[in-house]
């Protein structure tokens, strides 16, 4: 009973700690496409913004790259001194952002400080389950069977999120804004907003596509690393008695065991 107790506290952590593990990439791959500027660029200049932006392809570089060191931890990315950025808008000089904009921006920036400081405080408990719980379980096959489970308990709620968002984003992009923030700051008006003219609803799409595919790389990169560590690792004197796989060593043990029939004594 104890044995099997202990197995079962160590697929529950390995299972746990592979989890834990995705969802580190994850975040990370958030993060990375969340601060690229490279690929808001990319992405503003697929959806010809300029135009409609009034501003110079040069101003919306240096935008984007405020932006970018911004939301990555640089508190003072967006302003010039004491105040936001002055550029020409529609031929008039005026600060890039106002009053609103940078209020929502300053959410934005609580987010993404929340997003390093969850991942941060992930990875001890990605190491601690990932190891203690192969150690508590300690039979290779299960692990193996663990770790193409896990990625079930990512894939379910992103999956459904995701077809949610190709069949409806309009209504994708409404739910995670409301679910993200406790205001309507970022109900933006693009006659009077220039953060919500350079981004469009199309670069987000984009970045998200971006995401999806880190994130199913994470899904399928963590259980094959887990798997191939199961095959490779140094074995080690209770590996080679089979101790990962101790019922299997039994059933061998008892097949080689020589038969004896009791016909009883002779008379």
């Amino acid at each position: 009973m104890i044995n099997r107790n202990r197995r079962t506290f160590g697929a529950i952590g390995l299972m746990l700690g592979l989890v834990a593990l995705m969802l580190i990439l994850i975040l990370t791959a958030l993060h990375a496409v969340g601060t690229d500027a490279g690929l808001y660029h990319a992405e503003q200049m697929k959806a010809g913004i300029l135009p409609e932006a009034g501003i110079s392809e040069g101003d919306l570089r240096m935008l984007d790259g405020r932006l970018a060191a911004y939301l990555s931890g640089d508190g003072a990315a967006l302003n010039e001194g004491e105040g936001v950025a002055i550029i020409p808008v529609r031929g008039e000089t005026q600060p890039a952002f106002n009053e609103k904009e940078m209020a929502h921006m300053a959410d934005c920036f609580r987010l993404f400080e929340l997003l390093r400081k969850v991942r941060i405080r992930l990875i001890p408990w990605a190491v601690l389950l990932i190891v203690g719980g192969a150690y508590l379980l300690q039979d290779r096959k299960k692990a193996r069977r663990i770790a193409w489970l896990s990625p079930l308990l990512v894939l379910i709620p992103l999956g459904a999120f995701g077809v949610w968002a190709a069949v409806d984003f309009d209504g994708a992009f409404t739910f995670f804004h409301r679910l993200l923030f406790t205001n309507d700051l970022w109900l933006l008006d693009p006659r009077t907003d220039l953060l919500i003219r350079i981004c469009p609803q199309s670069m987000f799409a984009g970045m998200g596509l971006c995401i999806a595919l880190w994130s199913l790389a994470a899904l399928v990169g963590v259980p094959a690393l887990a798997t191939l560590l199961t095959f490779i690792w140094p074995k080690n004197k209770r590996d080679e008695a089979n101790s990962w796989n101790d019922n299997q060593a039994m059933r061998r043990a008892s097949a080689q065991r020589p038969k004896t029939f009791d016909f009883g004594q002779k008379r």
